[in-house]
């Protein structure tokens, strides 16, 4: 019976199982969304009680202690996780899955399992991000819905890569920013079909997602004025910003790359979140994916030991990755972006520059995730979905995102 029913939906039109397929992805994807944002929402209030609204007050609003303990929890929990589930099933990026489409079929429970899990312990308090769970999670059922109705190896590359770019749209609801993503990170060409199905997934999915997640944007930023030393901010945050993420860019691959899956997880994880944890008990805005600490700038808050903030962040990301953990480095990338472009910004403000540390932190954000993604173009519609900005602001985005592009090229050249 089964053998006869693809047989049967092998002989429709192979547009109608394509649109099937597409549209099947879509509203797949906008279920994720729904879903992660609920887990995400559960385990906080499991772990920090009654849901705040602001992440910081939330983690605030708990002691010390239990700050330290949950995190050090779900580091024993997590090792536990990944240690078994890595002995029986082989985990696939998205990339690596597209690859042996037709070879090999990813195993939809186990690869389910591990992104529920990245979710479940950002909720938590981990310094990584959540992102990489609802890619994964509409790259599989992209590539389920294209198997099961028959289409060929290309189409069903293509639907993996436009359920990952899907995913994220529902979460963050930046389908736009998320149809880019497709385009300059999973590698799809700019062919008519491709862009048209890419949109028709990515808005399909954030249009799902939207009653439940809200259409709102994430970071509640000052509106900025543009003048012209905005053009001048965007050229100096460039030079001086793009090193930064392309160091935060190398560290965060090599500790993915080289990140510990043996027997060797069951202490090096919960240490990692025990270090953590300890960090947190004293400083909650440790905590969490990097939304935390990016609000907490655009909400006009400051330290003397900014700097600092900053370097433990991106070695608290480094460390949970090859610790053993999983996760994406987006909304890391993001805060370390914010935080960078303020930082220069209020350093030029001593030598008598007059410059507004809003712009600076939206153009630092801009070059962080362009560089760190290897796509200026869904760099700079990140941080405009992210933010709400628009307009003509979007300009020194674009010259800023560009410019680090072009400094990131020389130097690949020369190594």
């Amino acid at each position: 019976m089964i053998a006869q029913g693809r047989e049967g939906l092998k002989s429709l039109p192979k547009s109608l199982r394509l649109s099937l397929a597409v549209f099947a992805t879509g509203i797949a994807s906008g279920l994720v969304g729904i879903f992660c944002h609920y887990l995400l929402e559960f385990i906080q209030v499991l772990a920090f009680g009654k849901d705040k609204g602001d992440l910081l007050l939330l983690f605030q609003s708990v002691s010390a202690f239990r700050r330290f303990l949950v995190l050090l929890v779900v580091g024993v929990l997590a090792s536990l996780f990944w240690y078994f589930l890595q002995r029986r099933v082989t985990l696939l990026s998205i990339s690596k899955a597209k690859k042996l489409v037709g070879k090999r079929s990813p195993n939809f429970l186990g690869q389910s399992l591990h992104a529920l899990v990245q979710v479940a312990i950002v909720a938590a308090g981990a310094s990584i991000g959540k992102e990489g769970a609802p890619r994964e999670l509409g790259a599989l059922f992209g590539g389920s819905f294209s198997k099961g109705l028959r289409l060929d190896i290309s189409d069903r590359q293509l639907l993996m890569a436009c359920g990952a770019g899907a995913g994220l749209a529902s979460v963050y609801q930046v389908p736009f920013a998320s149809a880019l993503f497709v385009i300059e990170t999973l590698g799809v060409g700019w062919k008519l079909k491709n862009v048209v199905i890419i949109l028709v997934t990515t808005y399909l999915s954030a249009y799902c997602a939207r009653p439940i997640v809200g259409g709102q944007a994430i970071y509640l930023v000052d509106k900025v004025s543009l003048h012209s030393s905005g053009f001048m901010l965007a050229i100096i945050l460039a030079v001086f910003v793009t090193p930064l993420a392309m160091v935060f860019a190398y560290v965060t691959k090599k500790a993915s790359s080289s990140r510990i899956t043996d027997k060797a997880i069951l202490w090096t994880l919960p240490l990692a979140f025990l270090i953590l944890g300890g960090l947190s008990a004293y400083f909650p805005i440790f905590m969490g994916n990097g939304q935390v600490l990016a609000q907490w700038l655009f909400a006009g808050n400051s330290s003397a030991y900014l700097p600092v903030i900053l370097i433990i962040k991106c070695l608290l990301v480094c460390l949970l990755l090859r610790s053993g953990a999983y996760g994406g480095t987006l909304t890391p990338s993001f805060a370390l972006g914010v935080g960078a472009g303020y930082l220069i910004t209020v350093l030029l403000g001593i030598f008598d520059f007059s410059l507004s540390p809003d712009l600076g932190m939206l153009l630092g954000a801009t070059i962080f995730l362009g560089t760190t993604l290897d796509a200026p173009l869904t760099g700079i519609a990140l941080v405009v979905g992210f933010t709400g900005t628009g307009g003509v602001i979007i300009l020194p985005l674009v010259l800023a995102s560009f410019l680090s592009r072009i400094i990131n090229n020389k130097w690949k050249e020369k190594v």
